[in-house]
Parts: structure tokens; C-alpha cells; sequence
């Protein structure tokens, strides 16, 4: 029965347990403000994954025109589109994961009718507007990836990787 005693009377010598529970309170209170401050209350607006979804939608399908429209290049843009399909699934089920109130506008967007995608004049105008428009979209998931929670990271670095690739073969 010592330690209790010892407890105690180092209680009494020490800080009063009223300051330390009040101290705690206070960081308890600096905690939960803090992860508010951090993101975890709902954001408002559309998701930073919107755009680069509406990127890959948008490649799908111009890379399907092209291989349709220059049936040369079909064995080249076929895995793009492909590809890119993948990735406006991939991201699409992340933006429903993480912000269930933007469903309704993802999904009514992946339904929408795309405009006829006008084919280039050439093969090779085809390959470089695709080329120009991978080039936009790996640069914008790698800046997203660098600043995005860590969940979304390895998808966003993924579709980079992926356009970076085929901005080099399309090359």
C-alpha cells in the first residue's frame, strides 16, 4: 500500500487535478477543432476528381473516334480508350465513395450524350491532339496527387503514370 500513498502525495505537491482536467478539456477541444479544420467536415462544390474524370471521359472517347475514323490507328487507341474508360470508372467510384452527394452529378454526366467528336483531318493530328490533351490530363492528376488525401493518392499518381506511358508511345 505504499504506491497509493506516494501517488497521493505526489498529487498534492504537484499540479492541481481541477488544472489538469481542465487542460485536457482545452487540447480536447483543440483536437476536434483541428480535424475540423483538416477536412474531415462535408466540403461543399464539386470534387477536385470531377475534372479529371470528365478528362478521361472526354479521351475515351476522341481516341475511339480516331480509331474509327483511321482504322490505321485503331490498334494504338483502342487499349487508350480502353484505358481511359478504366480510369473515368476508377475515378468515378471514388468520388461516389468519398462524396456520396455528388453521385447524382457524376453519374448524369457519364450518361450524357458527348458531342460527335469531330476526327482529325489526319492520322497524325489525331495522335497529336490526343498526345496534347494525355499530357494535360497527366499533369493535372499529378498536381492533384501531390496535395490529395493519401486514399486518392495511388489513383491519381496511376492515371498520371498511365498517360504519361501513353504520351510516350503515342510519340
Amino acid at each position: 500500500m505504499v504506491v497509493p500513498v506516494v501517488t497521493v502525495a505526489r498529487a498534492r505537491a504537484g499540479t492541481p487535478r481541477r488544472a489538469v482536467l481542465r487542460g485536457a478539456g482545452a487540447l480536447a477541444g483543440l483536437v476536434a477543432a483541428g480535424s475540423l479544420a483538416a477536412g474531415c467536415a462535408r466540403p461543399e462544390g464539386p470534387d477536385p476528381l470531377e475534372e479529371p474524370l470528365a478528362a478521361a471521359r472526354d479521351d475515351a472517347v476522341s481516341a475511339a473516334a480516331a480509331a474509327a475514323a483511321h482504322p490505321e490507328l485503331a490498334s494504338r487507341l483502342t487499349p487508350l480508350s480502353r484505358a481511359r474508360r478504366a480510369h473515368a470508372d476508377a475515378l468515378a467510384a471514388e468520388i461516389r465513395r468519398a462524396r456520396p452527394d455528388r453521385t447524382a452529378t457524376v453519374d448524369a454526366a457519364a450518361g450524357a450524350t458527348p458531342a460527335p467528336a469531330r476526327p482529325a483531318e489526319s492520322a497524325a493530328a489525331a495522335v497529336t491532339a490526343l498526345r496534347r490533351s494525355l499530357g494535360t490530363a497527366r499533369d493535372g492528376a499529378g498536381a492533384l496527387a501531390l496535395a490529395a488525401e493519401p486514399s486518392r493518392c495511388g489513383l491519381l499518381t496511376s492515371v498520371a503514370a498511365s498517360c504519361a506511358g501513353y504520351v510516350t508511345v503515342l510519340g
